[in-house]
């Protein structure tokens, strides 16, 4: 065998025993089923200065400012962020009284469950069933400090889909005041 041919096939050989080797065992996620959204972020500033925004919609995936929302936006907005200060954050419906949107539409949070879904259970949550067992059926009207950051919050849209929204991080100091979350929701 020829030199070149000895190395192509030691290094056929090692790269299909890296590759066998380096595949991790969990089940991939159920694109049919479940919507999965990353680093999304909402604004810590109720002006909306900066690059965040209050609201998201998840059937659009995209998060918005109050002055992007128009009449084709507006019914599919079903995530709001309001935060006072370090001590009171909350998600609420974008039809909220007090903060949210004229005409838009309900959707009900659970900002305080305790063990409903854990963090560790959110990162397994791989198809929309999962959240089946979960009982979204008031809005707690509760809120959580900074300092009970991560957090998980449920919630259950208009459409009746329910999620659930993994609060990983905080920024209060420098440019963008903001949230870092990931969501899940059933499609």
């Amino acid at each position: 065998m020829k030199l070149t041919q000895k190395i192509t096939l030691l290094l056929f050989i090692s790269s299909t025993l890296f590759i066998s080797c380096s595949k991790d065992d969990t089940t991939a996620t159920d694109n049919t089923t479940i919507k999965t959204f990353k680093d999304v972020t909402f604004s810590l500033d109720q002006s909306e200065g900066y690059d965040a925004g209050l609201y998201f919609s998840t059937e659009l995936g995209k998060s918005y400012k109050t002055k992007q929302i128009d009449a084709a936006i507006l019914p599919k907005i079903d995530i709001e962020f309001y935060s006072s200060s370090d001590k009171l954050n909350y998600f609420t419906s974008p039809n909220d009284g007090d903060y949210g949107l004229k005409n838009a539409t309900l959707s009900l949070f659970i900002n305080t469950q305790k063990d409903l879904l854990t963090i560790e259970q959110f990162n397994k949550i791989e198809k929309g069933s999962d959240f089946d067992a979960l009982k979204i059926d008031t809005d707690d009207d509760d809120s959580f400090p900074d300092s009970q950051m991560p957090n998980v919050v449920l919630f259950k849209n208009a459409a009746g889909k329910k999620g659930a929204i993994y609060i990983k991080s905080v920024h209060r100091v420098g440019y963008d005041p903001r949230i870092v979350v990931d969501i899940k929701v059933q499609k």
